[in-house]
C-alpha cells in the first residue's frame, strides 16, 4: 500500500456537489477521524455524516463510501466523500485530510496507481484522460472502446506471437545440436510476416486516430468576394460570418469548431488575399497567411460563375503545394472555370448560397485529412501509440529481410525480435519507466 493522497475528483466551480477521493494505506482511518458517521464503516455501503475540522467544528454535511482494497478504482482502499460543491469548502475538506497524513495527488496519480496495481494496463490508462477531454460522441465511443482493452487485445497477441518466436529462436541457438521442436525457416518468415502485416494495420488508424482525438484544422481561402464566408457559414450550418458583395469584408480570421461525423473541425474564414494599401485588411491578410500555414487542409475557394483571374493564380501558388481541395463555388450561377485548372487536386463544385455541394466537400475533406472512420476496425491509435509501432515494423522489416536472405546471425536474430516485442510491450506497459510515466500521467487532471 502506498502512501495516502488527497484530491478534488470533481471540476473546480460552484455545483450541487464535490467529491473528495483519498486512496492509499490508512485512508479509512484518516476519513472517519474527520467524517463522522453512525456506526462501524463497511466496504460500498453509503454512510451520511459530517465532516468536521481539527478543533471538531462541523465544516459540511454530506455521504461516504469506502472501497477495501483490491476492489477499487486505484486496487488500494478508496475512500469518495461527496459534499456540496463550494469551492470554499472543497478547499477546507482537502486541507482537514492534508493535516490527517494525507498528501495532495499528483495529476493522474489515482490513475497511475491503478495501473501500477495491475487494474489496468497503460492503453486503458490514457483511455481514461481521453474519456475526460472527447470533443465529439465518437471521441468519447473510441476511448470508451480502448477504456475496455480493445486496443490491448490487438496487441497483445502480436507481441506473444514475437515472444513465442524469440523463445524458438533462443532454444534453437542454446541447444542446436539437441533433438527438440523448432521452427522452419519458411515458418519463422511467415509468423514474422504476420505480425508485421498486424503492425502495419494499426498504423493505418494513426491518421484517424489523431483526427477523432486532436480534430483537424481547416483553412478556407480565395481572394475576396468569391464566397468563403458564405461557405464557412454553410458548414457551420448557421450565419457566423458576415457576408456581403463588398470586397474585403471578411478583414480577419474568423475560427469555429465544429463536428464533422465525428471528427473536431477547427475551421477557419480568412481575410480575403490580395494586395491592398490598408493598414488593417492587410494585418488581416499576413494572418491568414499563418492560418493557411499552420492547417491540416485548405479549401480554395473560386468563384466559378467568373473566369479566373491572375489573383485566382497567385493564391494558387501559395496553396498548392498543401493537402488541397479547390471548392468552385457560385455554380447556381454557371460554370465558367475549365475544371483541369486544379490539376491532381480534389475539385468539387458548390453552391454555399443553395446548399449544393456541401456534403461532397465535407466528404473530400474528411477524405483529404485521413479521417474517414472505418468502422470494420474499431482502433485508433495515438501519437504515443504511432510511433513505437512504428519503430517495431521498422526492427521487424529489417530482420524479415536479412532472414530470408540467411544474412544475421541466430543471436542478432533474436535480439531483434526481441526488440520488436519490446516496443509492443511499452505500448501496453509491459515495459515502462518512470519518465515515460510521468509524460503519459502529467496529461491527466488532479482527482483523476
Amino acid at each position: 500500500m502506498k502512501e495516502p493522497i488527497v484530491a478534488v475528483a470533481t471540476p473546480l466551480g460552484e455545483s450541487a456537489i464535490g467529491m473528495i477521493r483519498l486512496s492509499g494505506s490508512g485512508v479509512l482511518e484518516i476519513a472517519t477521524r474527520f467524517f463522522k458517521t453512525k456506526g462501524k464503516v463497511k466496504p460500498r455501503r453509503a454512510y451520511y455524516g459530517t465532516l468536521i475540522d481539527e478543533k471538531g467544528e462541523p465544516v459540511d454535511e454530506g455521504i461516504l463510501v469506502y472501497y477495501r482494497s483490491p476492489l477499487s478504482y486505484t486496487g488500494e482502499d478508496v475512500v469518495e466523500i461527496s459534499l456540496h460543491g463550494n469551492p470554499l469548502v472543497l478547499k477546507k475538506a482537502i486541507e482537514i485530510f492534508i493535516s490527517g497524513g494525507c498528501r495532495l495527488a499528483e495529476p493522474g496519480e489515482f490513475t497511475k496507481r491503478a495501473f501500477l496495481n495491475g487494474k489496468m494496463d497503460l492503453t486503458q490508462a490514457e483511455a481514461v484522460a481521453d474519456i475526460i477531454s472527447a470533443k465529439t460522441d465518437l471521441a468519447r465511443r473510441v476511448a470508451v472502446r480502448q477504456l475496455r482493452g480493445e486496443l490491448s487485445r490487438y496487441i497483445k497477441p502480436l507481441r506473444e506471437s514475437l515472444i513465442e518466436l524469440s523463445a524458438y529462436l533462443e532454444a534453437d541457438i542454446e541447444f542446436s545440436e539437441e533433438d527438440i521442436p523448432t521452427l522452419t525457416k519458411e515458418q519463422v518468415l511467415d509468423l514474422s510476416r504476420r505480425v508485421f502485416e498486424g503492425i502495419n494495420r494499426l498504423l493505418e488508424r494513426a491518421k484517424v486516430g489523431k483526427a477523432i482525438r486532436e480534430g483537424i484544422k481547416l483553412a478556407i481561402v480565395g481572394k475576396p468576394n468569391v464566397g468563403k464566408s458564405s461557405l464557412f457559414n454553410a458548414l457551420l450550418k448557421e450565419d457566423r460570418a458576415i457576408v456581403t458583395d463588398i470586397e474585403g469584408t471578411t478583414r480577419d480570421y474568423i475560427e469555429e469548431q465544429i463536428n464533422l461525423r465525428g471528427i473536431p473541425v477547427n475551421l477557419i474564414d480568412t481575410a480575403g488575399i490580395r494586395r491592398t494599401a490598408d493598414k488593417v485588411e492587410k494585418i488581416g491578410v499576413e494572418r491568414s497567411l499563418e492560418k493557411i500555414r499552420s492547417s491540416d487542409v485548405v479549401v480554395f475557394v473560386l468563384d466559378g460563375s467568373k473566369p479566373l483571374t491572375g489573383e485566382d493564380t497567385e493564391i494558387y501558388n501559395l496553396v498548392k503545394d498543401r493537402d488541397l481541395i479547390i471548392a468552385v463555388n457560385k455554380i447556381d450561377l454557371g460554370l465558367n472555370i475549365p475544371l483541369e485548372f486544379g490539376g491532381e487536386h480534389s475539385i468539387i463544385k458548390v453552391s454555399a448560397l443553395k446548399g449544393h455541394g456541401i456534403r461532397d466537400l465535407e466528404e473530400e475533406i474528411l477524405k483529404k485529412a485521413g479521417a474517414l472512420v472505418d468502422e470494420g476496425l474499431n482502433i485508433y491509435v495515438s501519437v504515443r501509440h504511432e510511433e513505437l509501432l512504428k519503430k517495431a515494423k521498422a526492427v521487424l522489416e529489417k530482420f524479415i529481410e536479412m532472414y530470408a536472405r540467411e544474412d544475421i546471425s541466430p543471436e542478432i536474430a533474436m535480439l531483434d525480435v526481441r526488440e520488436a516485442a519490446d516496443y509492443l510491450g511499452e505500448i501496453v506497459g509491459e515495459i515502462t519507466t518512470e519518465e515515460i510515466l510521468g509524460n503519459i500521467f502529467s496529461r491527466f487532471c488532479i482527482g483523476k
